[in-house]
């Protein structure tokens, strides 16, 4: 069980309730859904047109390479609270350059460990213990010759979609009942306990109380809501295009 206490009456709610939007990380969600084998329903012809336009950019052997690196999850790297201000290739560029190398290894280690579950280890796992600076370098190539073709004209799409949900979450916390019913559209699991003051979720795993929600808003992630405790911070990535559902935890 996941619970976050909330302020008494006088105490905005805003002090525990946020959220964070990234380009970034809304083009990293955009490769973890076109890394799926199957594509979720909403993002099929999206997928076999994005598939398409790799080919003829001469970009699917690469993404093919970095597949591995999406399948199972999105890299904390592209964490939103680091990345939101990250937009031009540029800005992209020198994050990934600026990033310690032992970082980006820590925030693609659990998904690649997943993937070696259930396949062959890839060929970018064995690159990865021989130089991981290259690989590094080529990821960072790979993510903005991505943002340059294909993903910068998606988020200008998309971006409206992000101003009218940071609409609702501003106008959810302006008291306790609109932001449980906010939350309950997410997933009704998500309850508000009027006797200790506090927001609890269901998880697994032991419980503990968290300092903050963030909430992490995304058009791209078309899977359930998930929440995970970071830090003393819980956060919840959640899909802006789908109804409610349980949200999952990690074991």
């Amino acid at each position: 069980m996941i619970t976050i206490p909330l302020p008494g009456n006088h105490s905005p709610l805003s002090n525990l309730i946020s959220y964070s939007v990234s380009p970034l990380y809304e083009m990293a969600a955009s490769l973890y859904t076109l890394a799926q084998e199957t594509p979720p329903e909403r993002f099929a012809y999206w997928t076999e047109e994005k598939l398409e336009q790799f080919e003829s950019a001469r970009l699917l052997k690469e993404w093919g390479y970095f597949v591995p690196l999406f399948r199972y999850g999105i890299p904390d790297s592209f964490d939103p609270l680091h990345t939101k201000g990250v937009m031009a290739v540029d800005d992209q560029y020198e994050y990934f350059v600026t990033l310690p190398t032992d970082h980006f290894m820590r925030s693609i280690k659990p998904i690649l460990e997943e993937w070696i579950l259930h396949h062959d280890a890839p060929e970018v796992a064995f690159d990865l213990e021989e130089d991981a600076d290259y690989v590094k370098g080529r990821f960072s190539l790979f993510v903005s010759s991505y943002w340059q073709l294909f993903f910068e004209a998606n988020w200008e799409a998309i971006a409206p979609k992000f101003v009218r949900e940071a609409e609702r979450i501003y106008y959810s916390l302006q008291g306790i009942e609109s932001l449980t019913t906010y939350l309950q559209s997410i997933s009704p699991a998500i309850t508000y306990d009027t006797e200790t003051h506090r927001l609890t979720c269901p998880s697994n795993g032991p419980s503990y109380d968290a300092h903050h929600l963030i909430l992490y808003p995304s058009y791209y992630y078309a899977q359930e809501p998930t929440l995970t405790k970071k830090g003393w911070n819980a956060h919840l990535l959640f899909s802006i295009s789908e109804g409610p559902t349980q949200p999952k935890t990690p074991s």
